[in-house]
């Protein structure tokens, strides 16, 4: 890491400062009079910013899962309607990772990516249209879609006083009755109110990506936990 974004990094100053200070002689690595650009190893390298040492206090990693729910299941801890195996978090096998919070939930016909986080403020970016994450869905439906209905789809349907609009639409070449679709933030069965406004019944929906995090060839009912370099994907980062 270089000097300058260590010391931004640590909270001693900002990136610009930190370079002035460099260039004033006020900083240290190991020691030696620093240069700008000069790199720093966090936790090995001893600096000093006017005398005074600067430490790096590395930030916790959330703890973050991809999971493939499969079609039947349910994005809740608990539902008075449903058995206990047919929540999502039963899939962890009682594993414990905290409390997990479902960053986007699925409805129990759909299938497909979902993140568990146990970060509130992760969860936040994923789910609130600021975020501008992406989320990639492939659905089939229960007969040919016209054009027509593609572009009105693409324009948005006002569905019981609430738009539902896309970011994108488009039909799947070879498919008469499949669509990708992607959403930067979907509400309550977004998809599927859209489609039945048209007649449209979902056969299926698959949620294959979020961000720059894809599904991938990860099984139904499996889940992985993600590293940083996973999260930065997750987040377009």
């Amino acid at each position: 890491m270089r000097v300058q974004k260590y010391l931004s990094a640590c909270g001693a100053c900002s990136r610009r400062k930190a370079e002035e200070a460099v260039g004033r002689g006020e900083v240290t690595i190991d020691g030696e009079l620093a240069l700008i650009g000069q790199s720093v190893v966090p936790g090995e390298s001893i600096v000093t910013l006017c005398g005074e040492s600067v430490e790096h206090s590395k930030k916790k990693i959330p703890t973050v899962l991809a999971m493939h729910k499969p079609r039947g299941y349910v994005c809740t801890h608990c539902d008075p309607h449903i058995g206990d195996g047919e929540s999502i978090y039963a899939l962890l096998k009682g594993r414990d990772y905290g409390k997990l919070i479902c960053c986007g939930r699925l409805d129990k016909d759909s299938e497909g990516l979902i993140i568990l986080a146990d970060s509130g403020a992760l969860a936040a970016k994923l789910m609130h249209p600021s975020g501008n994450v992406e989320k990639f869905y492939v659905v089939t439906v229960d007969k040919p879609i016209s054009r027509c209905h593609c572009k009105w789809l693409r324009d948005g349907v006002d569905e019981g006083g609430e738009f539902l609009g896309v970011h994108s639409l488009s039909a799947i070449p070879g498919s008469s009755r499949s669509l990708a679709i992607t959403l930067h933030c979907g509400k309550k069965r977004h998809i599927r109110r859209m489609l039945a406004a048209f007649g449209y019944e979902v056969k299926r929906l698959v949620r294959h990506r979020i961000g720059d995090f894809s599904l991938g060839s990860l099984a139904p009912g499996k889940c992985k936990r993600l590293n940083e370099s996973l999260l930065k994907r997750l987040l377009n980062e």
